[in-house]
């Protein structure tokens, strides 16, 4: 056998002979040559057969005022060729035909040539003749020929476009939209992520993993597939995964829950496949799916309806993340602040091995998270982040972002060159109760009451030991209150005794009282009072087990979010005795926090009087002003 002998060529097949042109090539210029072909007859008189008239011939007519128009076509100098319709003189013959037929036409198509004069053109300016420029044949053929070339290329633009993006649109349609962003395209680092150390450890596992996977795979240690990033909104999920990502200096997929789900059935879970082999072809990387409880709900339970499209979608992530044929090097990370409603099958280890909790930030969190976002404002020297850190129990990093903006903002109204403390604490103000409506026109008749509501809740909270420390008493208009009461605890706190929800619900109801001592007549407006202690009062009986009526027994529903396709069942879980007992005790409650607030106003009538008389003054008093208009020391209770 001769290695070196030539391979022989396969035979040509049918399919393998030169295609010849294209047959959209012969549509098109067809096309082109009927347009250019209509436009030569729409210039020109071979659709009709004029008469050919002399010069003479065509004066005779003008005078005697058988010319109805006349197009003028330049051919050399003063000698024009004219054409148009002329009325026919009535014979016996058209007469006939006008009395039997009654549209027996008249008019006829002419033609000559004349050499025109100032007269002649007098002549057909005085006849009222209808008298059209025309270029030159050429001419007309020339600019025909370019209109036809402009459109031509118009529609063939227009339809190739669209039939090109039609096809690309039909194969792109079940692609993913998750958008890769690679690592120099975003420079957010763990030093951006201030306020949740505890997530940022253990995300920081993730990161170790991504840049040196060979070190668990020697000690047999898995990396968690998923981990679920959980919090309320503003907390800093996606910035989290931004910042994992940016760590590890990996590619970064990302795409929100309802980017999957569509109109057609299967779209979905073909995108969730697409973006998983993109994910497989560049690992180790990351995909980050927000909110992810738009695809993640729990399956159709025979209550509350179903959505086929979604549970495809869902069982496709099931399959990716923990199926026959996964592989290692891709890591979901997903945010989401309804962890209740998510399908149980997406939060079994395998899949979401790890719930990461990013929650409110405490005191020390929210200083950190100051820092950051203070770094692109300009401060003065003298502002103390560490009183509004404090002062802000309950913000989200999103929350204290707005805050420092809000206080850029104001400061640039008033044309100051740096944020001071006054505006910050403004801004704090103003994120929490609203902005002050001093625009807002209030009788005086309003004012005493709102000075005298305000006072009332001012002196119960000074006066009940395990009340929120009082913060500042206004009656200008904030939000949609005509005055407002501000407390601000002086630390974190996660969990209240029973005597403080008590002296709560004693400080909700001074107002009510107050109006009751000074003005011997009640308003609505202690509408919110009333329904905040009612709540409180709710709580303790019916959650807490603070009754010794009902016991140490929990009454009711959960305080959680109801979920349609699972919780619609639920029931009250008492009886109709047992609910006339919680109403009796928890109008008990409220009625001993109103006795309770109505004799210490009792008690300090004096300085509720002297308070209200300084509110109708100065509107607004902080604590410490308080506190030395009634005589009391700066910490009452130390």
């Amino acid at each position: 056998m001769n290695d070196n002998k030539e391979p022989q060529k396969p035979p040509m097949r049918n399919n393998q002979f030169p295609k010849g042109p294209s047959p959209a090539v012969f549509i098109w210029l067809f096309v082109f040559l009927g347009l250019i072909g209509l436009f030569i007859l729409r210039s020109s008189s071979l659709l009709v057969n004029p008469e050919e008239w002399t010069q003479s011939q065509f004066e005779q007519r003008l005078k005697a005022g058988e010319i109805l128009s006349a197009a003028l076509t330049p051919e050399s100098d003063n000698v024009y060729y004219i054409e148009g319709k002329f009325k026919a003189p009535a014979t016996p013959e058209t007469l006939k035909n006008l009395s039997t037929k009654g549209n027996a036409r008249t008019d006829h198509v002419y033609a000559t040539r004349v050499v025109m004069t100032d007269s002649l053109m007098q002549q057909l300016a005085s006849a009222q003749v209808k008298v059209m420029q025309r270029e030159q044949w050429w001419k007309a053929l020339l600019i025909n020929f370019i209109i036809g070339i402009v459109i031509i290329g118009l529609l063939y633009f227009l339809f190739s476009r669209q039939i090109h993006n039609a096809n690309r649109g039909a194969m792109q349609f079940g692609k993913s939209r998750a958008r890769m962003i690679m690592p120099d395209e975003h420079g957010k680092k763990f030093d951006d992520v201030a306020g949740c150390d505890e997530a940022k450890e253990e995300t920081k596992e993730i990161v170790d993993y991504l840049k040196d996977p060979l070190k668990y795979k020697l000690l047999g240690g898995k990396i968690p597939k998923g981990a679920l990033l959980i919090g309320p909104p503003g907390t800093g999920k996606t910035l989290m995964a931004k910042a994992v990502a940016g760590e590890a200096s990996v590619p970064f997929f990302s795409i929100s829950g309802s980017d999957f789900v569509e109109m057609f059935v299967g779209v979905g879970a073909s995108r969730v496949r697409d973006m998983f082999e993109q994910a497989r072809k560049v690992a180790p990387c990351l995909i980050f799916i927000d909110e992810i409880d738009a695809v993640g709900r729990s399956r159709f339970s025979g209550i509350g309806g179903g959505h086929d499209e979604r549970e495809q979608t869902l069982n496709a992530l099931l399959v990716e993340m923990d199926g026959l044929e996964t592989q290692e090097g891709v890591i979901l990370l997903a945010a989401t602040n309804r962890v209740d409603v998510l399908d149980p099958a997406l939060l079994r280890p395998g899949r979401f091995d790890r719930q990461i909790v990013i929650d409110l930030p405490d005191i020390r969190g929210r200083r950190q998270i100051l820092d950051v976002h203070a770094k692109n404002v300009k401060l003065e020297p003298d502002v103390n982040l560490d009183i509004i850190a404090k002062s802000t129990p309950g913000f989200s990093g999103a929350d204290l972002a707005n805050l420092v903006n809000e206080s850029a903002l104001l400061a640039a109204r008033e044309n100051r060159k740096a944020v001071t403390q006054h505006d910050l604490e403004e801004a704090r103000d103003k994120v929490c109760w609203g902005r002050e409506r001093k625009s807002r026109k209030i009788s005086d008749k309003d004012r005493k009451l709102t000075a005298w509501h305000e006072a009332g809740h001012a002196i119960v909270t000074l006066f009940c030991e395990n009340a929120t420390p009082l913060h500042k008493v206004t009656i200008i208009p904030r939000g949609m209150a005509l005055g407002m009461t501000m407390m601000l605890p002086e630390e974190d706190k996660y969990s209240r005794s029973r005597l403080e929800m008590f002296d709560a619900m004693a400080v909700s109801m001074g107002g009510r009282v107050a109006e009751e001592l000074a003005l011997n007549d009640v308003t609505g407006g202690a509408a919110q009072d009333i329904a905040q202690a009612t709540d409180i009062a709710h709580a303790m009986v019916c959650r807490f087990g603070m009754s010794d009526k009902l016991g140490t027994v929990q009454y009711g529903e959960r305080s959680e979010h109801i979920y349609l396709g699972r919780d619609i069942t639920r029931s009250e879980g008492y009886s109709e005795e047992t609910a006339r007992e919680i109403d009796l005790e928890i109008k008990r409650l409220v009625t001993e926090a109103k006795d309770h607030a109505k004799k210490i106003l009792t008690e300090q009538r004096e300085r509720l009087d002297k308070l209200a008389a300084a509110l109708l003054e100065k509107e607004t008093m902080d604590v410490s002003e308080i506190r030395t208009l009634l005589d009391l020391p700066l910490q009452q209770f130390a």
